[in-house]
C-alpha cells in the first residue's frame, strides 16, 4: 500500500483505467472524479517518513511546467477553451458562457496533468487498448444477445431512425468501437500478449467479433468513423511503410465491406434505407420528427447563424440563444428544438466565425503534424475517428465527447513527447512509431 501511495505512475494509470470504464458505462460523476485526481496527482504529492505522511507540492512541479511549455503541441490543444473563453467579450449570455467553460476546462488542464505524468511505456498502452478490447466486447455481446432476443421490435425501430439498445449514448459507443477495432488491429500487429503467445488469435477473435457488431450497430457515426481510419492506416501503409499490399486491402476493404454489409446484415440494411428516406423528406420539407431531418435542419440553421455573422461569430456563449430565435423564426411547429448543431465544426463557425474555425484547426491538427507525429499509426487513426465524428456530432461539445477525444490523444502524446527518454526500441513498434 505505501508503493501505491508513493508511485506517481502506479497512481496514474490506475486512474486513466477507472477514466476508460466510467467513459464507457457513462458514469460521469467518475469520470469528473477521475479526470481531478489526475490534474490533483500532477500538482501534488504524499511524503511518507516512517509515520509522518506530508501533503505537499510536487518536486518536480518546475521541471514538469518545463516539459509542458517545451512540447507545443500539448498548448495546441488548449485551443478549444481558449476560443470559448475569448468569444466571452462579445457573448451576453454569462450561464451559458460558464457552462462552455466548464465543459472546455479538460482541454486547458488535463495536458499538463499527462505532460507531468510518468512516461507511458509499449507496454502499458498496449495493455489499455487490451482491457478496451475485453470491455467494449462484453458489453457488445449483452447488446448483441438482447438484439437477437427482441428482434423484430428492435428492427422495427431501426426502420422508424431508432436504434440498438447501448449503455451510453448510441453514436458515441460506437465511437468507441471504432477505437476498440483499431486497437484490436494494433494489438494483432504486435503480436501483444500478456502470458502466451496465443493470446493473439483471442485478441484477433475479439476484434473480429467487433468489427461485425459495429456493422450491426449499424451506427452511421461510428461506421464513417472506423471506415476512415481504416483509409487512413492504408494511405499510411502505402506511403510510409511501402507495404502496398496491405495498404491497398485496407483502402478496398473502405468500399467492399460495407457493401457485404448491406446485403447480409437486416439491422445495417434497414439503417441505411431508412437514412436515404429521411434525408428525401428533408429535401422535400415534409421531416418533421425524423431524426436525420431534425439533425440536417438545425446544422442548416448553424450555418445560416454563422454566414450572418462570418468573421467571429455570435460568441460561444449566445449561440443556443441565437439558435433559439432561429428556429421560432424559422423552423417553429416542423421541428424539435436543439440547443446547438449537429455538426462541431458548424458550432465553431457559428459561435466564433471563420477566424475561430482555422484557429480550432490549427488547435486540432497540430498535435497530428507536430514533430511528425502523423507517423505514429495511432494518433493518426484517433484524428480520422475524431474528425469525422465532428461531422455528424458536437462531439467535444458534452464532458463524455471531451474526455474520449483527451484521453486517448493526450495518451499518445505523453508517449510521443517522452520517447526518448523511454529508451524504447521504437523501431521494431510500428504502431506506436514516432517521427524518424
Amino acid at each position: 500500500m505505501q508503493t501505491l501511495l508513493q508511485s506517481y505512475k502506479a497512481q496514474a494509470v490506475i486512474c486513466l483505467f477507472i477514466w476508460l470504464v466510467s467513459m464507457v458505462l457513462s458514469a460521469e460523476f467518475v469520470l469528473s472524479v477521475s479526470m481531478i485526481v489526475l490534474l490533483a496527482l500532477s500538482l501534488f504529492q504524499l511524503k511518507i517518513d516512517g509515520p509522518k505522511v506530508h501533503f505537499t507540492l510536487r518536486d518536480s512541479l518546475r521541471e514538469n511546467f518545463r516539459q509542458y511549455w517545451n512540447y507545443k503541441a500539448w498548448l495546441a490543444v488548449s485551443v478549444p477553451f481558449l476560443l470559448v473563453l475569448v468569444s466571452w467579450l462579445w457573448s451576453t449570455d454569462l450561464v451559458y458562457t460558464l457552462e462552455r467553460l466548464r465543459i472546455k476546462l479538460p482541454f486547458l488542464v488535463l495536458p499538463f496533468a499527462f505532460a507531468s505524468m510518468p512516461p507511458l511505456r509499449r507496454r502499458e498502452i498496449f495493455t489499455i487498448l487490451y482491457f478496451l478490447l475485453v470491455m467494449m466486447s462484453i458489453i457488445s455481446l449483452y447488446v448483441l444477445l438482447n438484439f437477437i432476443a427482441n428482434f423484430d421490435a428492435v428492427i422495427g425501430e431501426l426502420g422508424r431512425g431508432g436504434h440498438l439498445p447501448t449503455p451510453s449514448n448510441h453514436i458515441r459507443f460506437s465511437i468507441m468501437l471504432a477505437l476498440a477495432i483499431i486497437g484490436g488491429l494494433a494489438l494483432w500487429v504486435e503480436k501483444f500478449h500478456f502470458q502466451q503467445p496465443g493470446e493473439r488469435w483471442f485478441i484477433g477473435g475479439l476484434t473480429l467479433f467487433l468489427f461485425v457488431f459495429i456493422h450491426v450497430l449499424s451506427v452511421r457515426s461510428g461506421l464513417i468513423s472506423f471506415y476512415l481510419a481504416l483509409l487512413a492506416l492504408g494511405v499510411f501503409y502505402v506511403y510510409f511503410k511501402k507495404k502496398y499490399l496491405i495498404g491497398l486491402v485496407g483502402i478496398a476493404a473502405v468500399v467492399v465491406l460495407p457493401l457485404a454489409a448491406y446485403f447480409t446484415l437486416p439491422s445495417f440494411k434497414t439503417k441505411v434505407d431508412y437514412a436515404r428516406w429521411d434525408y428525401l423528406q428533408f429535401r422535400q420539407g415534409t421531416g418533421t420528427d425524423y431524426p436525420d431531418s431534425e439533425r440536417f435542419t438545425s446544422i442548416k440553421i448553424g450555418l445560416e447563424i454563422g454566414h450572418e455573422h462570418p468573421l467571429l461569430g455570435v460568441g460561444a456563449g449566445d449561440l443556443r440563444q441565437a439558435v433559439q430565435e432561429k428556429y421560432e423564426t424559422g423552423a417553429a411547429g416542423k421541428y424539435k428544438f436543439r440547443f446547438t448543431t449537429n455538426n462541431q465544426l458548424v458550432t465553431v463557425y457559428a459561435g466564433t466565425g471563420l477566424v475561430g474555425l482555422a484557429l480550432f484547426f490549427v488547435g486540432f491538427f497540430c498535435p497530428l503534424f507536430y514533430r511528425k507525429n502523423f507517423r505514429n499509426p495511432l494518433l493518426l487513426a484517433l484524428h480520422a475517428i475524431v474528425l469525422s465524428s465532428f461531422f455528424v456530432d458536437n462531439t467535444i461539445e458534452n464532458n463524455f465527447g471531451t474526455s474520449l477525444y483527451l484521453f486517448f490523444l493526450l495518451m499518445g502524446l505523453n508517449y510521443l513527447s517522452n520517447e526518448e527518454k523511454a529508451g524504447e526500441e521504437v523501431v521494431k513498434v510500428p504502431f506506436l512509431k514516432p517521427r524518424r
